[in-house]
């Protein structure tokens, strides 16, 4: 998946607009719309700026978490805000149901 591919299924995740995510991230829609669709390569900065906008870290819009749905990046950024008592709760469900699969 492309860098622009990512930003559209992360921002359509988050339910946002181009003219939503612009003001975001300080960046004009008409910009992002190029970026989405591939017209252009950001620099590092858009990027960063991106990033910020959406809740991710730069890495994973350049492919550093592929195979994990909105849904997915979602928790995990509400698990690494929790209490760890709470994240260790959560982990001991997580891993029961896990085990109940197999």
């Amino acid at each position: 998946m492309s860098l622009g591919q990512e930003v559209r299924r992360r921002r359509q995740g988050l339910g946002l607009t181009l003219e939503q995510l612009a003001e975001r991230s300080g960046l004009s829609p008409h910009y992002l719309s190029t970026v989405e669709t591939g017209g252009r390569d950001p620099s590092v900065s858009t990027v960063t700026k991106l990033a910020k906008a959406l809740g991710c870290p730069p890495g994973e819009l350049l492919g550093g978490a592929r195979d994990l749905t909105p849904a997915g990046h979602e928790a995990g950024r509400l698990f690494d805000g929790a209490p760890t008592e709470v994240q260790d709760g959560v982990l001991r469900i997580l891993r029961a149901v896990s085990r109940r699969r197999r």
